[in-house]
């Protein structure tokens, strides 16, 4: 493992779970349709549906990201944090407060959720709702 990828890893503090869910990154008034790679407390990846639209982002840009699979309509506020244009690919980095976070992971995916949280002691069970 490169020196890179090791720093990567040990910047990832949160559990990431895999998933291939509907959303929509909200920017200034538009929406574009991705599916959601993978996703924790601190951030998602996430891959555009439309390839063009990846020219619309750049680095430190505030979005939303809404998840389809919501019933209620619930977004979590975000920054652009890199970019992959060979692969349609955006890295989101969530800046709402962390409990809020927690809840709607815990919405988004209970079972999951709670299965990835056993032996973090450190972090308790939020709430159901935000």
């Amino acid at each position: 493992m490169s020196k890179d990828q090791n720093s990567d890893l040990s910047a990832r503090n949160n559990v990431r779970l895999t998933t291939i869910f509907a959303g929509r990154i909200c920017q200034y008034g538009r929406a574009f349709e991705c599916i959601i790679s993978d996703v924790s407390v601190g951030g998602a990846k996430v891959r555009l549906k439309n390839p063009a639209d990846f020219e619309k982002f750049t680095t430190s840009t505030p979005v939303q990201l809404t998840f389809e699979r919501l019933t209620d309509y619930k977004a979590l506020n975000a920054q652009v944090a890199w970019l992959r244009p060979n692969e349609d690919v955006v890295g989101l980095e969530f800046s709402d407060s962390e409990l809020r976070r927690r809840i709607i992971m815990k919405k988004l995916m209970p079972n999951r959720w709670r299965i990835a949280m056993q032996g973090n002691d450190e972090k308790t069970e939020p709430p159901n709702e935000v």
